[in-house]
């Protein structure tokens, strides 16, 4: 619990430090959010080989964290670029980790599944990503296709953690869903921020949902094993 809390703590120092451009403590405590996670996880646990895909998530989004803490609201040039891209890169194989994660929690033919049974269930996300899109694409230039590929990505990670229901307990659906929810909507607002509309506070919306999400995946994931 001590690491949860310290988790916590470290995430509330980085949002401050972030919205009042402290950047060296900002630097300091946003590398230890997924490491204070991972750990937290493994002492709930005790295992690795099991949980490979979840520690491989943490460990792309500690590089997410590290490239996408580089780049300031306003700023333009090529350095920028890359670091964005690199970060939107580990994101996405942090995604695709979770999303192998929840497959693997699944374990049964897509048929037997909810979204097997239930197709429709898949309309408000197919909507989401149209209308993210829609909005995000004028201003996306050269990165159009590696945002569509994100977005797609992303929003497949919420669908399957979706699929988790009535396959784990309640307790650790939701919290999972919710996560993904969180990570969905804080990724869509580093998107608009970046490349629709700058808005006030986005620094404090990003990391708070953000660092919320993740703590909602893992504990999701430890109550599965505690089923």
């Amino acid at each position: 619990m001590i690491f949860l809390l310290l988790y916590f703590v470290n995430g509330c120092t980085t949002i401050i430090a972030e919205n009042t451009n402290h950047l060296l403590l900002m630097y300091i405590t946003k590398v230890m959010l997924m490491p204070l996670l991972a750990i937290y996880f493994y002492v709930q646990t005790r295992e690795i080989k099991q949980y490979l895909h979840l520690y491989l998530a943490l460990f792309f989004s500690w590089w997410g964290d590290i490239f996408l803490m580089f780049i300031r609201s306003g700023e333009v040039n090529s350095l920028v670029k890359n670091f964005f891209i690199l970060g939107l890169i580990s994101f996405l194989i942090g995604h695709v980790n979770y999303i192998l994660h929840f497959l693997k929690e699944i374990s049964r033919p897509f048929k037997d599944t909810l979204i097997g049974k239930k197709t429709y269930l898949l309309a408000p996300f197919l909507l989401f990503v149209l209308l993210l899109l829609k909005l995000l694409f004028p201003g996306l230039g050269s990165m159009k296709l590696p945002v569509t590929i994100y977005a797609l990505v992303i929003v497949a990670m919420a669908v399957t953690a979706l699929n988790r229901k009535e396959i784990v307990s309640n307790a650790s659906f939701w919290l999972v869903f919710i996560g993904a929810i969180l990570f969905v909507f804080s990724d869509s607002c580093i998107a608009i921020n970046r490349f629709y509309q700058p808005f006030v506070e986005a620094r404090v919306v990003i990391m708070s949902t953000y660092i919320v999400a993740q703590f909602c995946l893992v504990k999701g994931i430890v109550y599965t094993k505690k089923v």
